[in-house]
């Protein structure tokens, strides 16, 4: 079943994705230093990101965890040129690579790199920072509770929140599974539901490149 959802996302890809220089040298970059790309989001999943943030006319982004800023592209690209860009990522080999990737970019929207412990940072921003539009969330799975919650502080009435690989290949429903990411995930999950800052929520399956996961949706009330 892999190869073949491997390879229907190849063939969306192939007719969907327009090329990108900018993508392509931040994987080739990625690559060409050690790092897997299995890390990033694959490409019709960042086409899909850009398009929530076109549809919805976002200028302002919030990104909890970076890797290799592949995903931070994306988001990018579908800002207008005043547009900001804040992204969060928690280790430093990454951090160091992803802004090597921003840098190499050139991208005409401001892209913000902060390195540590995303709630560390978020909680340390001063209460007048203007709220973001978008908030994208594919950090440590333990820690989706408080990210969303602190995400919800950054938010204003209509900003988007999407977080990534909530599914696990069918982990959150394995009882037997008690692994931090995975109670993480499910008490996400238990946090959207009934919500009273959350206008609407629902959660995706996906399979593909990636194998079976899926995302989590949310606009703030």
């Amino acid at each position: 079943m892999q190869q073949m959802w491997t390879e229907i996302d190849a063939y969306i890809d192939s007719h969907l994705i327009p090329e990108d220089p900018i993508l392509l040298q931040t994987l080739k970059h990625t690559e060409d230093k050690g790092f897997p790309d299995h890390l990033a989001v694959a490409p019709n999943q960042g086409m899909l990101l850009q398009m929530l943030i076109q549809m919805n006319n976002c200028k302002r982004v919030l990104e909890l965890g970076t890797f290799a800023a592949y995903s931070t592209m994306w988001l990018a690209r579908a800002l207008p040129k005043d547009g900001y860009v804040l992204t969060i990522e928690g280790r430093d080999t990454h951090a160091a690579l992803a802004q090597e990737n921003i840098d190499h970019a050139k991208l005409p929207p401001t892209i913000e790199l902060k390195v540590g412990r995303a709630a560390d940072i978020l909680k340390a921003l001063p209460n007048d920072f203007e709220p973001f539009d978008f908030i994208f969330i594919d950090a440590d799975k333990q820690s989706y509770p408080e990210y969303l919650e602190l995400s919800l502080n950054l938010s204003h009435s209509g900003t988007i929140i999407v977080l990534d690989n909530v599914i696990r290949a069918g982990d959150i429903i394995n009882a037997e599974n008690h692994k931090p990411s995975i109670e993480g995930i499910r008490d996400m999950f238990s946090a959207l539901q009934n919500h009273p800052r959350i206008l609407s929520s629902t959660a995706l399956q996906t399979v593909g490149s990636k194998g079976h996961d899926g995302f989590a949706l949310a606009i703030v009330k």
